[in-house]
């Protein structure tokens, strides 16, 4: 007791008021592995799946042409479903946007099968219970019809998401259909999924004040929507360079997000990376690399960004130097470098 006041002299502050949103640079793996047991009230994620090779091997659209970001192996997602079991509370769901090569893959692992429970649904082997797949119809802008898709055979113009539950919850709202129609989002940035269909999930599985996880972002629509309804979030992406602008104060300090500046210079692929290495690039492009710290000194005995790169698979090289442009950028920058970065936002090829 203090002999001045009789008020009591507590020794330590006031507990700090626990943050509404989160956003961290983390591999998504990681990311879960940090969480507590049981920490986490809802998920909604959508991986860059292995099945996305198929798609860029055929070519069937500009978008998946281009390799945005290396994708997630079929045989890791058995442990994505068991760190997010882990990280989710009891009686919580569990939404995971998927194509169908990649629905059947999950199935087929989780073991869910033909036999159902006396409500319908299946189990898994990871714990959680399936319910089913909720369509997301992409429609023309004016939302009045379903919009020509992508690929072959009665074209794709629709994704799957994949509903688990962890125990029992009931949705918010009953009545809403399992054919959720939206027009895809005009930002841009990799597989980005409209707002209108992240809401729906969020508001029928969650509640105020809730805390909702995306541990592969993207461009942050979870964040955006769980913000707008009073959710509290917990984003990561090992590269944030197409999150929402209205996320960037909750990026990690000289973190770039790209989407919240606009490139001032025409895309232009680089050079193949042997031709850097190997000094056949023209020396517009060399001056570029030595700007970007790519090209070491002859004298120095340190591995150089540019030798790991090519130390890479060539599949996961393009990705990995999209990362390397999209992050930094500085006043004053040789102009190829600048068209350099360019190409890693657009996603243009030669």
């Amino acid at each position: 007791m203090s002999e001045n006041t009789g008020t009591l002299q507590l020794p330590f502050a006031a507990p700090r008021e626990e943050p509404a949103g989160r956003v961290v640079v983390s591999d998504a793996f990681e990311l879960l592995r940090s969480l507590a047991p049981e920490s986490i009230d809802l998920a909604v994620t959508d991986p860059p799946y292995e099945s996305l090779q198929i798609h860029r091997a055929r070519g069937t659209t500009t978008r998946l042409t281009t390799n945005w970001f290396v994708t997630v192996p079929n045989e890791r997602l058995p442990e994505l479903f068991r760190e997010i079991y882990r990280v989710l509370r009891p009686d919580r769901h569990f939404y995971l946007f998927a194509d169908e090569v990649t629905a059947d893959v999950i199935k087929q692992q989780q073991g869910i099968a033909s036999a159902r429970l006396p409500n319908g649904a299946r189990k898994c082997s990871s714990g959680f219970t399936y319910w089913k797949e909720i369509v997301w119809a992409k429609t023309t802008l004016d939302g009045t019809r379903i919009r020509g898709g992508t690929g072959y055979h009665f074209r794709a113009a629709c994704e799957r998401i994949l509903f688990f539950e962890k125990g029992k919850r009931t949705l918010n709202d009953l009545g809403v259909p399992d054919v959720l129609m939206a027009p895809r989002p005009g930002v841009p940035g990799p597989a980005v999924k409209p707002g209108a269909v992240v809401r729906t999930l969020i508001l029928m599985s969650s509640a105020p004040g809730e805390l909702v996880i995306d541990p592969f972002a993207g461009s942050g629509v979870v964040g955006v929507e769980a913000r707008a309804e009073g959710r509290r979030f917990l984003l990561g992406d090992i590269d944030l360079a197409y999150l929402d602008p209205s996320l960037a104060d909750l990026a990690p300090a000289g973190v770039v997000v790209a989407r919240a500046g606009t490139p001032d210079a025409e895309p232009r692929e680089p050079p193949e990376l042997d031709e850097l290495a190997e000094g056949r690039a023209s020396e517009e492009e060399l001056d570029a690399a030595r700007a970007l710290g790519w090209l070491q000194p002859v004298t120095s005995l340190r591995e150089g960004p540019l030798e790991k790169l090519l130390e890479l698979r060539p599949k996961e090289r393009e990705a990995a130097v999209r990362r390397a442009l999209r992050s930094g950028g500085a006043a004053g920058e040789p102009e190829m470098l600048r068209a350099w970065r360019a190409w890693a936002l657009s996603g243009r090829r030669k």
